[in-house]
């Protein structure tokens, strides 16, 4: 099984096992968003946009950008430009806030709940990737993952 470092052609080793670890999780969330990217694009979506448009089927209301944008995964992500490209779909729409009407809200459509449910057993499937693990494995990763995201958050 390769190492990151031969996947990366690296001739020196990392300077420290913390910058190789980094390196790692990197390598690997680029290697999962490019496998992932691959399944959906036959069905025309990003995986910014599959994101979005399961927040707002997990949503009880139409939700506003910003709502949009701190429930999602990758929060760098143009959300405005999201949208707009899934309400072009005609797999969400925009609708005006009944109590602010300078608030835009956004919300799922029929399609948008269609495409979700052909889309659930290629997510299925892919998330089996992590099946490689054994669930103590599975349970102790995302642990660790969390304190190190947790204890970064933190500090800035």
């Amino acid at each position: 099984m390769p190492r990151v470092e031969q996947e990366l052609l690296q001739s020196r080793p990392f300077r420290s096992d913390k910058e190789r670890l980094i390196v790692t999780i990197m390598r690997t969330h680029a290697w999962i968003c490019e496998r992932f990217e691959r399944e959906l694009e036959p069905f025309g979506i990003s995986q910014q946009q599959y994101n979005v448009l399961r927040i707002l089927r997990g949503a009880t209301e139409p939700l506003s950008t910003g709502d949009i944008r701190r429930r999602m995964i990758d929060r760098a992500s143009d959300t405005s430009r999201i949208v707009d490209r899934l309400v072009e779909k005609g797999l969400a729409e925009k609708v005006p806030d009944n109590r602010d009407r300078r608030r835009i809200e956004v919300r799922l459509t029929p399609q948008g709940t269609e495409l979700l449910a052909r889309l659930e057993p290629i997510v299925r499937r892919f998330h089996q990737c992590a099946g490689v693990l054994e669930p103590a494995e599975r349970k102790l990763l995302t642990e660790l993952l969390d304190r190190l995201r947790n204890q970064n958050d933190a500090e800035h």
